[in-house]
């Protein structure tokens, strides 16, 4: 998922704000930002579940009714649109953020600037959402557990911090990777 124009910009946040600091506090930094996009995935997963639970869905794989199938209709032309605008067969610009950090964030100091950071932009992606986080949070309203909507959407935001971490562990290293894996994009 790293390769993803979603989610490959997260990099060149944290890899610079770790590369210039020592070992142990680039790398607490790094985490701290993995944990903070974690968190605000697991709230997303955690939301989800609940709105599940609530409608219904997830009796909707065994019975579909017609509720169920106009949310899956929903969600197929979703991920047409989508997956159509990425191969540029259509126009169309998902919503996104692309003004500067807020103040609160940048006033932190070193640990607790990247975990908000973290927070702040594990908000579904930067520039696009994560395609694989859509289908996730299908199978969590299916689901309709608030504990595992929680946990499925907290490892999806492990799995996108992970190679953020090791890019800051090389970055620290003297690797500068993002570099190399911007340029095969």
């Amino acid at each position: 998922m790293i390769v993803l124009p979603c989610t490959l910009p997260l990099a060149f946040v944290i890899v610079p704000m770790a590369m210039g600091k020592k070992p142990k506090k680039g790398l607490g930094m790094a985490i701290m930002f993995g944990l903070g996009l974690s968190l605000t995935l697991s709230l997303y997963g955690l939301f989800i579940a609940i709105v599940g639970k609530s409608l219904g869905v997830s009796g909707a794989i065994g019975q579909a009714t017609v509720f169920s199938r106009v949310l899956f209709i929903i969600g197929g032309l979703a991920a047409l649109i989508f997956g159509l605008s990425e191969l540029k067969l259509i126009k169309f610009k998902a919503p996104s953020y692309s003004g500067s950090y807020p103040a609160f964030i940048t006033n932190q100091k070193d640990y607790l600037k990247a975990f908000f950071l973290g927070l702040f932009l594990g908000n579904a992606g930067v520039g696009c959402p994560n395609p694989l986080f859509y289908v996730l949070l299908g199978y969590i309203a299916t689901l309709g557990s608030l504990s595992q909507g929680w946990w499925l959407g907290f490892i999806h935001g492990v799995g996108r911090a992970t190679p953020l971490i090791f890019l800051a562990i090389l970055g620290m290293l003297g690797v500068n990777a993002v570099t190399a894996i911007s340029k095969k994009e």
